[in-house]
């Protein structure tokens, strides 16, 4: 786990040099959350799809590094040993890791969505009122607070 965090660690920095200090991108962003927020506490239903978004996008990237770790590891060793067993062996195990993503992908979906729809509506609007007050800080303050 140490080497997703490592990973997202990077990214994050990556972001933040890229976007962190363009105004226009602050603007934009601050926008967005503040009308997805208003929206959300319009109609509930929207926070409750966009927290089971939010959720499988972590679990899709997390299943993602796993996969191409465990794909490269699988790739190395097939390169390695010498033998026509040992490449068939390796692409058989290539093909059913690429199988285990997908189901697993659809297996994480089906389980956040049932985590979040057991979320009450009143948690719901709480998570909107709290992404609409950092869109509106964001463009106050022009400063980049979430994301």
């Amino acid at each position: 786990m140490q080497i997703f965090r490592v990973i997202k660690s990077l990214f994050n920095k990556i972001f933040n040099k890229l976007f962190g200090k363009a105004e226009i991108f602050i603007i934009i962003l601050g926008w967005f959350l503040l009308i997805t927020g208003i929206w959300m506490l319009w109609r509930p239903e929207k926070a409750r799809k966009s927290l089971a978004g939010q959720g499988f996008g972590q679990a899709k990237f997390y299943l993602l590094l796993l996969s191409l770790f465990l794909g490269m590891l699988l790739l190395s060793f097939g390169m390695k040993t010498n033998g026509i067993l040992a490449k068939i062996v390796m692409i058989v195990g290539l093909v059913a890791l690429a199988r285990a993503y997908f189901l697993f992908k659809k297996k994480a979906a089906q389980k956040i969505s049932a985590w979040v729809e057991k979320v009450p509506i009143k948690f719901l609007k709480i998570y909107a009122v709290i992404q609409t007050i950092i869109g509106a800080a964001m463009l106050l303050l022009k400063k980049r607070i979430w994301y």
